[in-house]
């Protein structure tokens, strides 16, 4: 139960970041949410095979 507000955190952690690096002018606006998007799944299939190792 506390994985989804894990997530939750990380996606709005994420999302501040893009903003600020939009802000400063280091990327683009549309290219934020494939990032974001990105490194979600790969942090998911981390986090995952963690999980079965740590077992």
């Amino acid at each position: 139960m506390l994985r989804p507000a894990i997530y939750a955190l990380i996606r709005q952690t994420l999302t501040v970041l893009g903003a600020t690096l939009v802000t400063k002018g280091y990327i683009q606006a549309s290219d934020v949410e494939p990032v974001i998007g990105g490194l979600l799944t790969l942090g998911s299939v981390i986090w995952s095979v963690a999980e079965k190792r740590w077992r």
